[in-house]
């Protein structure tokens, strides 16, 4: 476990170079850089905060790096809870709060379209845990009770 807390912050690290390119755009998300460390300013971040939210998109990935990437999400009351077949999520909490939902049973659950996550209504007998800023949340699957939740979503392919 240790291994992956490192290698999370590692990446967070990197993703500086991504957000130092701008905001917008529906451009390619940068490659990871395999020679050199990034820098995430905080004024980018909340620049691209602020730009998701005036846009109203949830998602926005600074980092690709093939088997993994990164990404500043908002999660949202609508968002359906997920099974991932092939990959983990990290999620790094950098504003609001949620509930995430962990464990128990994906209720209604429906395969999701050119993927092999599963999304389901709800989540069923799962352990609850409360999220606030500074919080780190390894592999969820559902959140509720959502107030402005805001977070980096680390996401590595486990295949």
């Amino acid at each position: 476990m240790r291994t992956c807390g490192m290698s999370a912050l590692a990446l967070v690290l990197w993703v500086g170079t991504a957000c130092a390119q701008g905001v917008g755009g529906a451009a390619a998300p940068p490659a990871a850089p395999k020679d050199k460390a990034g820098y995430f300013a905080n004024p980018d971040i909340q620049n691209i905060w602020k730009d998701l939210e005036a846009r109203q998109v949830l998602n926005k990935r600074v980092l690709e790096g093939g088997t993994y990437s990164i990404n500043v999400r908002i999660v949202t009351p609508k968002d359906a809870p997920l099974a991932h077949a092939a990959s983990l999520d990290i999620w790094l909490v950098q504003a609001g709060s949620a509930t995430a939902v962990t464990g128990g049973e994906l209720l209604d659950a429906k395969k999701r379209p050119n993927s092999d996550d599963v999304a389901g209504s709800a989540i069923k007998g799962g352990t609850e845990q409360p999220l606030k800023p500074g919080d780190v949340l390894y592999v969820p699957h559902g959140f509720k009770d959502i107030d402005g939740f805001r977070a980096f979503l680390i996401r590595m392919d486990t295949k």
